[in-house]
C-alpha cells in the first residue's frame, strides 16, 4: 500500500506539473496577443492624430487671411500664401514621423506644389514672409480632401483592430 501510495504521488505531480505548463504556455500566448492588439492600436491612434495634425496645418494654412502688400501679389480664390515656419513645418513633417504617415503623402504634395512656386528675388521673399504658390489652392485642397479619406480609413482599421479578441490558442499577427 505505500509504494501505490507513491506512484499515485509521483503521477500527481508529474500531471500537475503538465497543467501547471499548459497553463503557462496558454497565459503567455494570450498576453502575447493581448500586447501585440495593444500596439496595433495604439499605432493606429498616432497614425490618426499626425493625419490629423497635419490636416489642421494645412487648414490654417488655406484659412489665413491675406493683407497688407500681399493683396496686390496674391489672389485669394486661387493662390496661396505659406509662411516660412509653416512651409518649414509641412517639410519636416515627414522626416519627424516617418513611422506613422507614408512619406509620399508629403513628396508627391511638393512635388506638385513645386510647379507653381512664384519666383521672387530673396528680398522680396523675406519682405513678402512667405513663399506664394501661384494658382496652388486647389492643390492644397485636394491634399487636405486626401488626408480626411486616409484618416477615415484610419478610424476603420482602429474598429476594426478593437474588435478582435485575442484568442489563447490561435496566434494573431498584426502589422506592427
Amino acid at each position: 500500500m505505500n509504494s501505490e501510495l507513491i506512484i499515485s504521488m509521483i503521477i500527481a505531480m508529474i500531471a500537475g506539473a503538465w497543467l501547471f505548463i499548459a497553463g503557462m504556455y496558454i497565459y503567455k500566448r494570450y498576453d502575447e496577443n493581448r500586447y501585440k492588439k495593444r500596439l496595433a492600436v495604439e499605432k493606429l491612434l498616432r497614425e490618426i492624430e499626425v493625419r490629423n495634425t497635419l490636416n489642421q496645418k494645412i487648414i490654417e494654412i488655406l484659412n489665413r487671411p491675406i493683407i497688407g502688400d500681399d493683396e496686390e501679389i496674391v489672389n485669394p480664390r486661387s493662390d496661396v500664401k505659406v509662411p516660412f515656419y509653416d512651409y518649414n513645418f509641412l517639410k519636416n513633417y515627414t522626416s519627424m514621423y516617418n513611422l506613422y504617415i507614408p512619406a509620399y503623402f508629403l513628396s508627391t504634395f511638393f512635388k506638385n506644389l513645386s510647379h507653381h512656386l512664384a519666383v521672387f528675388e530673396d528680398e522680396q521673399d523675406l519682405k513678402n514672409g512667405g513663399y506664394i504658390f501661384k494658382e496652388a489652392r486647389p492643390i492644397f485642397e485636394n491634399f487636405s480632401v486626401e488626408i480626411t479619406e486616409d484618416i477615415e480609413n484610419k478610424k476603420k482599421e482602429l474598429e476594426e483592430a478593437k474588435n478582435i479578441y485575442p484568442s489563447m490558442l490561435k496566434r494573431q499577427y498584426y502589422n506592427i
